[in-house]
């Protein structure tokens, strides 16, 4: 039986461009041809709903987008979560994380509903902003070793929410979901909703082996490896510095 074509859906690449993360687009199309991408843009009815996207990815965006991306996603919500459930890869880094909780609220105390595909509920501290830098250790699951993950934070917003067994990463530098906790993110199988920018993938080769593993990429190799490893191990040994986090 013959594998399915791969194909990496992003998601509003237009939007979810912030704090870098459109690096982890370039990164994904750096390592799969062109015709192994598809764009969702402004409009378009997202592919996901009537294929089996291989991956999906999602980058931080303003919160005047963020309300139109959730204006767009919320009748596939249920679809989402279905192929969240089915193991479907899915990585919503940034800002992009507070759409699949329950709920956002606003400084003046309204609320906007969520995807609702995790149970944490964000909150806006505009114009407080919180920064950090971020080391942690990643579960990839089937018996793979846990390796860092390595990033920054730069947000408006804390989470509240129980990620107790459900934690994208849990760190050894900087905060988690909020100043009160050191577990950051959240995961359903394969779907990582993580407020780490930077960008993500291309800071984090070994990241982008498990989500291309994750897609049935297990041969198609790492673009431009041997850099971005390295790259990666200068910032896992220098952001355990103290006062890193002062920097950014």
């Amino acid at each position: 039986m013959s594998k399915p074509e791969t194909k990496v859906e992003i998601l509003y690449p237009e939007y979810g461009n912030q704090g870098g993360d459109n690096g982890n687009y370039l990164y994904a199309e750096a390592c799969l041809p062109k015709e192994n991408i598809v764009h969702t843009m402004h409009g378009d009815k997202p592919y996901f709903v009537d294929h089996i996207p291989s991956g999906i990815l999602l980058g931080g965006m303003t919160e005047a987008q963020q309300e139109f991306v959730l204006e767009r996603l919320m009748p596939y919500k249920d679809r989402l979560a279905e192929l969240a459930d089915a193991g479907v890869p899915m990585i919503f880094s940034g800002n992009a994380a507070d759409l699949l909780g329950q709920a956002i609220i606003n400084p003046d105390g309204s609320r906007i509903e969520g995807l609702g595909l995790f149970a944490y509920t964000t909150t806006r501290y505009m114009p407080r902003r919180f920064h950090d830098v971020q080391v942690g250790s990643f579960s990839p699951g089937n018996g793979e070793k846990d390796f860092d993950v390595v990033g920054f934070k730069m947000q408006f917003t804390l989470t509240e929410g129980d990620n107790s067994s459900s934690y994208f990463i849990k760190n050894s530098t900087g905060f988690g979901i909020n100043k009160k906790s050191k577990l950051e993110g959240f995961r359903r199988g394969n779907c990582i909703a993580t407020w780490i920018i930077g960008p993500l993938l291309p800071l984090n080769p070994y990241l982008m082996r498990w989500f291309l593993d994750a897609m049935g990429e297990q041969e198609t190799p790492l673009a431009f490896e041997e850099e971005a490893v390295a790259a990666y191990e200068k910032h896992r040994r220098e952001m355990v510095y103290p006062g890193m986090h002062l920097h950014y």
